[in-house]
């Protein structure tokens, strides 16, 4: 009997482990943020869309970029050797959407690669963007190519959810962004903040 109750506590505390999920830092569960940024992406592809709802990686706020090093070897074939792993020896600067003018893509091709030698690592890959402030200041940062923008188009027939690869962004402009309200008569209401003027 002991041996047939463990059996099922076991079961049933795996079970509960599989299925339970850990809030993500700045999203609103299945509801979209508080805060909705708005603005303009336009792909390498040369297509450009007009959005709102931005997030990188679901977060709007305190995005990890690492400072690019400005000495380097040249990149063989659209590689670029990187001798440290950069979330541990490069500056870390943590950007906010709301400080934000433009996020460029300006080599999606040439990929900077980290991997610890004489072991079996896998390969950390960033490209480099660059981040123009709401001030006009322009920096040069190295971003996990893995990183994918969430977005909806604007539609008149209704936003259509956009998920982008990091390389495939040529530019995004922040044109500004407004505050959702609390939940009205199972309605969303919006306060909105006048709109920053993207430098």
């Amino acid at each position: 009997m002991k041996k047939i109750a463990i059996y099922v506590i076991t079961i049933v505390g795996v079970v509960t482990l599989i299925n339970w999920r850990g809030p993500e830092p700045t999203v609103d569960g299945n509801l979209k943020h508080k805060v909705n940024f708005s603005g303009t992406l336009t792909t390498h592809q040369g297509v450009t869309y007009k959005i709102d709802n931005i997030s990188f990686d679901r977060k709007y706020k305190q995005i990890t970029m690492y400072d690019k090093p400005s000495e380097h070897p040249r990149a063989v074939r659209q590689e670029i050797p990187l001798k440290v792993n950069p979330s541990k020896a490069y500056i870390a600067t943590k950007i906010d959407l709301s400080e934000t003018s433009e996020i460029q893509v300006p080599n999606p091709d040439t990929i900077w690669i980290y991997q610890k030698e004489k072991e079996k690592h896998r390969k950390l890959k960033y490209i480099e963007v660059i981040v123009i402030s709401k001030s006009g200041t322009k920096h040069h940062y190295l971003l996990e190519r893995k990183t994918k923008v969430y977005c909806d188009e604007i539609d008149t027939a209704g936003p259509v959810e956009k998920v982008v690869p990091l390389p495939a962004i040529k530019s995004l402009i922040i044109d500004g962004y407004s505050f959702r309200g609390d939940m009205v008569g199972g309605a969303q209401a919006s306060k909105t903040k006048p709109v920053q003027p993207s430098v």
